[in-house]
């Protein structure tokens, strides 16, 4: 034989004011509809609505009471769980970079210039603007992206702008390297600079010695031209 599932019963205690019988009634009907709940006792002089049933939520009902009835309602047992606060997540900040953007813009006046500068300046990611009539080009330090500013540009000041290329500067690392360069019996020591995309070969000059050596004296063994003494 298969057991059957003995559902727990769920007993709910609430107090309100209520005030006369017909009262009670309207609390009762507005509580009975609620699915899971198969009986409710109400005492007129206390106040107190007790429920029962099998499957019900005991907080969705004291907000329904209240809802319907627009009087507080204290819920007596079970006290309900105390609600977590989960703590703010943080959010990682993310560092703006701030960078030059060039736009070649059409500038025919210094009225253009001047209406030009404040149009961009309303902009929270603008932080300064220099335009040159000369050139035609319009400089902006911001954190602004290019496609955003372009948009922007056309948006508020109506003016098409393109951006210019901007020219990166390679750094070319340069470290001295020490060789040895033999002379004769003489070992010279030099620095020569080695880069790290071309190495550029330098001509060393090797410093030439001139051994000194002191005349043999006359009349002296070691000199084969001295005249020998008979």
């Amino acid at each position: 034989m298969v057991e059957k599932k003995t559902e727990e019963v769920i007993v709910a205690e609430y107090k309100l004011h209520i005030h006369c019988g017909e009262c009670a009634r309207a609390v009762e009907k507005h509580i009975i509809r609620n699915a899971g709940v198969q009986k409710v006792d109400i005492n007129v002089e206390s106040g107190k609505v007790i429920v029962r049933g099998t499957d019900f939520d005991v907080e969705k009902i004291q907000e329904r009471i209240q809802r319907k009835t627009r009087k507080r309602v204290e819920l007596i047992s079970p006290k309900p769980k105390p609600k977590v606060i989960k703590p703010p997540e943080k959010k990682e900040d993310k560092k703006e970079v701030i960078k030059t953007t060039v736009l070649k813009v059409h500038l025919h006046c210094e009225n253009c210039e001047r209406d030009l500068k404040a149009t961009l300046l309303k902009h929270k990611e603008i932080h300064k603007v220099e335009t040159n009539r000369g050139a035609q080009t319009c400089t902006i330090v911001g954190t602004i992206k290019e496609a955003e500013l372009i948009k922007y540009l056309h948006k508020k000041a109506r003016k098409h702008g393109e951006v210019v290329p901007q020219k990166v500067e390679k750094k070319e690392e340069t470290k001295k390297v020490k060789i040895e360069v033999k002379e004769g019996k003489e070992h010279i020591k030099v620095e020569v600079e080695e880069n790290k995309e071309e190495v550029k070969s330098k001509d060393v000059v090797v410093p030439y010695f001139i051994h000194c050596t002191h005349a043999p004296q006359w009349f002296s063994d070691e000199d084969p031209n001295a005249c020998s003494v008979m």
